[in-house]
């Protein structure tokens, strides 16, 4: 069973639009727009279905040109230094504050698109956002969404037990009672600088965040909240130094810096490893894949990273109109609903990620009945962060390129000692 198409039943009312009127020759710029995502980031079928929406709402034609990157880094090169002619961007949520910053953004035309229009988008979101992005949400559309968390693999960790309840905090990933018992390391730690900073700050505060919260039970604290934010805005040389310290101590008890093979080689069963960190994204893929119904995702209790991807008109480009046409269109209910249904990831349209929860809730063809009890909420929960998960996370900052080079020669200096 392909359960990565589960709500696929969803959208087939998606009605089909007219075609629009076909023509030859050299296409003149106002009727081509350009897209430059990250790849197999969009259900490709939408973009001919956007050509027929496109003349349907404005009788014009309109060719999508569409290109794709792999890195964040390599998209602002391409607009930052070579002024690439792409109408739509997509970056992760700190190049798209650089982008804003830097006056490398368009404001979006809310005559066209609204994206504060109350109950289209999560406003705790677009509040995050606000927070560290964009402060007045006209710049950046959030698109796809998640958290950071620790993923462990349920075969040898029991989630009720003492060992499953460890990793309901960071201090999992710093623990040597997995050696202890086994005499192998088991931790997977992600060869990410930014990622790898931002949990060994939390790690290196845990005390501090558990007087603000009462002991981990009361997130609703401003001053807990101003803290987290400030571990994933500010970098000062004695938090480089903390960061450092604890990610050196971690070095003990780690089996392997990782970016993307961690969590195919635990389905795949050719790793010691047992637990890592892990984009919420990655246990929403491998665990509706074959053999990877036995995995568990958390987010830990001290606190965490929420991951933004969104949409970004760049200041070079040159069809505005089709931009804001394609971001009230991937917006839209049916074809949001067809995109979820194909990424399997959180989106930020809210009447989708809502209905999506229900049918998941019901169950009703029985997707959850061969995994492990439990592993219904789990991934619910996963999918659907709820508002206490979200009220514990905060959006990883831009730290500038002389920090941001600091703290390059910091996460050298830890993987080299």
């Amino acid at each position: 069973m392909n359960k990565k198409k589960l709500v696929s039943a969803l959208t087939a009312g998606v009605v089909a639009l007219a075609s629009p009127l076909s023509f030859a020759g050299c296409t003149p710029r106002s009727n081509v727009i350009k897209i430059y995502n990250w790849g197999d980031y969009i259900n490709e079928e939408l973009i001919e279905e956007f050509e027929s929406w496109y003349y349907e709402e404005t009788g014009e034609n309109i060719t999508v040109k569409y290109d794709t990157f792999d890195t964040n880094e390599t998209m602002l090169t391409r607009i930052e230094t070579q002024h690439a002619d792409y109408d739509l961007v997509c970056p992760s949520d700190y190049i798209a504050e650089r982008m804003i910053k830097e006056g490398l953004a368009l404001k979006v035309d809310t005559e066209i698109f609204d994206m504060t229009e109350e109950g289209l988008l999560y406003d705790t979101l677009l509040k995050m956002i606000r927070d560290s992005i964009d402060e007045t949400n006209e710049y950046f559309t959030p698109y796809v969404w998640g958290t950071v968390g620790i993923m462990y693999d349920v075969d040898h960790i029991d989630p009720d037990s003492e060992l499953g309840e460890l990793c309901n905090s960071w201090e999992a990933l710093w623990s040597d009672k997995w050696e202890k018992q086994t005499g192998k390391k088991r931790v997977l730690m992600k060869d990410s600088v930014r990622d790898a900073y931002s949990v060994a700050m939390i790690y290196a505060n845990t005390d501090k965040l558990s007087e603000m919260t009462n002991g981990f039970t009361n997130y609703d604290s401003q001053d807990y909240r101003d803290t987290l934010i400030s571990y994933f805005s500010t970098v000062s040389d004695e938090s480089i130094r903390l960061a450092q310290d604890a990610l050196i101590k971690q070095k003990r008890v780690a089996h392997k810096y990782e970016v993307d093979d961690g969590k195919m080689d635990m389905v795949a069963g050719t790793t010691e490893a047992w637990l890592g960190v892990f984009w919420s994204c990655d246990p929403e893929l491998i665990m509706i894949e074959d053999g990877g119904d036995h995995f568990y995702y958390t987010v830990p209790k001290e606190g965490s990273n929420v991951w933004i991807d969104g949409w970004i008109i760049p200041k070079y480009a040159k069809n505005t109109k089709a931009a804001n046409y394609f971001l009230k269109f991937i917006n839209t209910y049916d074809y949001a609903y067809t995109n979820f249904d194909y990424l399997g990831s959180s989106i930020a349209v809210v009447d989708v990620m809502e209905d999506a929860k229900e049918y998941y809730e019901e169950d009703e063809d029985g997707f959850f009945d061969d995994y492990y009890d439990g592993f219904k909420q789990m991934y619910i929960e996963m999918l659907f962060p709820s508002d206490e998960v979200l009220s514990r996370c905060a959006i990883m900052r831009d730290f500038g390129i002389e920090r941001n080079t600091d703290l390059d020669s910091m996460w050298i200096d830890v993987k080299t000692t």
